[in-house]
Order: structure tokens, then C-alpha cells, then sequence
């Protein structure tokens, strides 16, 4: 006797279900790039620290690659920049890959200069050589590079006052001109700079 999932009207529908369904899963709809959005971040460890979710929905730079490493459940994971070959240093006009920050995170940040600590993950074969960071807001942003050796770290900048804090930039740094350089970051910490040294 044939079993009743086997009859025409109820196996070919549900076959369709099951494929639709496995497309969908398949094409990872939780992975898909988000827009840009300010983060709140967490006030923690005596400063702002930016991490997970936080680095979900950066504002792109035309000269740098980033992508956001999600889970299977979309949940960020870590944030991935390569900055293009051939690329000079950051100019005071540059904005870098954005970090919106909400306002209950700008209120969070200290009123004079701050230290900023980025932990990163080289990537494994074309490792970035450093990175340059910004406080942008109200007043002309200054970058502040540091050099990152070809092993997982913190890189650490000491950043001036910026009124009006509303973004950190990001900016990857190569000698190379033949690929793309980058590397991963896993975590941002924000504090006041006495509070780092």
C-alpha cells in the first residue's frame, strides 16, 4: 500500500516547499550588506567599547573593500576592511569607512583626548600595515596611524578632543600596490587617554 506523502497531490507540493525553502537558506538573506545606521556600543571597561552588532553597518569608503562576517543567524561577527593598491596616506578630507555612532554613544566619550584600541586579525595572506583612525565631528578630524605587526593585536591611537563626536573612520594602510591589503577587526574600545596610559 503506497503511503499517503507519496500521493501526487501532496508530495509534489511539498516538494516545491522543501526547495524553495533550501534556495532561501542557501542564498543566506541574514548575510546580505546592511545600510549604514549609527550604533549605540556598550559603556564598559571605563570607556565605549564597539563590538558584535556594532560593527554591523559601517559607512563605506570608495577606496576600501569591507565586509561584515555574520553567523548563520545574521549576528555580526567581525568587520573585515582591504584598502585598494596604490592608495597615499589618509588626507584631512578623507572620511575613511565610517562608524556611525548614535547619540547615547557620543554622549558616552570623553570631552578631552582618548585612546582608541582596536583589536584586529591580520588577514592571512595579504596582511594590512597599518591602520589610521579618526574621531570625526564638528571640528576637522586628525588621523593617527599605528603600525600593525602580521599577528593578531591591539593596535592603540592617541586621538585629540573632537566637539560634536558622531563617527570613527577607519583606514587601512599598504605599501603594496598589487592587491588589495586588509585586515579584521573584532573590537573597538574608545576610553579617555589618562585612563589608557
Amino acid at each position: 500500500m503506497r503511503h499517503w506523502l507519496m500521493h501526487p497531490l501532496v508530495f509534489y507540493p511539498l516538494a516545491a516547499v522543501l526547495a524553495l525553502l533550501f534556495i532561501a537558506i542557501s542564498i543566506e538573506p541574514q548575510a546580505w550588506p546592511r545600510p549604514a545606521a549609527p550604533v549605540a556600543g556598550v559603556a564598559a571597561e571605563g570607556g565605549l567599547v564597539l563590538e558584535g552588532e556594532a560593527l554591523g553597518t559601517p559607512e563605506a569608503d570608495p577606496i576600501q573593500r569591507q565586509f561584515v562576517v555574520r553567523n548563520f543567524l545574521g549576528q555580526t561577527q567581525s568587520l573585515h576592511l582591504a584598502v585598494e593598491p596604490s592608495q597615499p596616506p589618509p588626507a584631512t578630507e578623507d572620511q575613511g569607512v565610517r562608524i556611525l555612532l548614535a547619540p547615547e554613544a557620543a554622549s558616552q566619550l570623553p570631552a578631552g583626548p582618548v585612546t582608541v584600541e582596536v583589536s584586529y586579525n591580520p588577514l592571512p595572506v595579504n596582511p594590512a600595515s597599518g591602520l589610521a583612525v579618526s574621531l570625526q565631528g564638528a571640528a576637522p578630524h586628525v588621523w593617527v596611524s599605528a603600525d600593525l605587526p602580521p599577528q593578531p593585536g591591539v593596535a592603540r591611537v592617541n586621538l585629540p578632543a573632537q566637539q560634536g563626536a558622531a563617527a570613527l573612520g577607519l583606514r587601512v594602510l599598504s605599501s603594496g600596490d598589487d592587491q588589495a591589503y586588509g585586515l579584521e577587526i573584532t573590537r573597538i574600545r574608545i576610553l579617555p587617554q589618562a585612563a589608557a596610559n
